[in-house]
């Protein structure tokens, strides 16, 4: 008798990518974890910043965003009208709120010139795979 692995197919690479860096990470902090210097346990820090509600980044659709990970994820997802409202000419609302929440200018002068939605994602997806080398 033969058997057959079915699976789902990824609705997008990014998600993919991102699945990816997760599992990566849970790895790295259980392994990090149990390693011991001396008699005490190394804390691992966390790469995600955990940033109060008030910060999150609301879609014009009301929808939330919580990290740079989520928003490139999003942006799969996300209308063009949404899109257009937060970046067009005259600004781009994302290249702004990584900037001044996370602090992470080297992505926002990145971001801030991009006027698409794919080239958007693009550039925070290979930010994120840079940064976690």
């Amino acid at each position: 008798m033969k058997w057959v692995r079915h699976y789902k197919k990824k609705s997008s690479s990014a998600h993919h990518i991102v699945g990816r860096m997760r599992r990566r990470e849970e790895m790295v902090k259980k392994k990090s974890s149990t390693e011991k210097k001396g008699n005490a346990s190394r804390k691992v820090k966390s790469s995600v910043l955990d940033i109060p509600p008030e910060k999150y980044f609301v879609l014009r659709s009301g929808t939330p965003i919580k990290s740079i990970e989520e928003l490139a994820l999003m942006l799969d997802r996300i209308s063009d009208d949404d899109f257009r409202y937060h970046v067009n000419e005259d600004k781009n609302d994302f290249s702004n709120w990584i900037k001044n929440v996370f602090g992470r200018t080297d992505l926002a002068d990145m971001l801030d010139p991009v006027k698409d939605r794919k080239e958007s994602q693009i550039v925070l997806l290979k930010h994120m795979v840079s940064s976690k080398r």
